[in-house]
């Protein structure tokens, strides 16, 4: 699998979530032009950082690779109160989402995932220093998987 394979795996679970996102389109890879869409709520996903290591297992040498999906999740801004709590019920939901399908719905090789937030959440204002215009927040989902080594020093 690749990080392309499981990025696709965490954009087919969000855009399920209908009563988050109204919208598949409401999710998106790298697209922040989403943003000007008009919608309530949207999740832009970008690659994060990632990890491989190798272990022996049963015999085999296996790669264990942790990747890293960043999801930017926005809420547009409306008033003060509604605003955060319309923000706090879409990032449960994102979170139950991805609780639910640890192993992305059954992607072969993937072991588990685990969401976290990289930063606390904020509002959005634009250079000039005018909005704010959304509620947003970074979540980061790590996905573990394993898989065969073959090839090259591996036979």
């Amino acid at each position: 699998m690749s990080y392309s394979s499981v990025e696709a795996a965490v954009l087919t679970l969000l855009q399920a979530l209908t009563g988050t996102f109204a919208a598949t389109t409401d999710v998106s890879r790298g697209d922040y032009r989403i943003l000007d869409s008009g919608a309530d709520a949207v999740a832009v996903l970008v690659p994060g950082a990632f990890e491989q290591d190798g272990i022996a297992e049963g015999g085999a040498r296996k790669s264990v690779r942790d990747w890293n999906v960043l999801i930017d999740l926005f809420r547009k801004y409306l008033d003060e109160g509604t605003t955060w709590t319309n923000f706090e019920t879409d990032r449960d939901a994102v979170i139950a989402e991805l609780e639910k399908y640890p192993t992305l719905n059954g992607e072969a090789g993937i072991v588990r995932g685990i969401i976290s937030a990289d930063a606390d959440a904020g509002e959005v204002f634009d250079e000039d220093d005018n909005g704010p215009f959304f509620v947003w927040q970074r979540l980061r989902i790590k996905i573990t998987e394993r898989a065969d080594l073959s090839g090259g020093e591996f036979t």
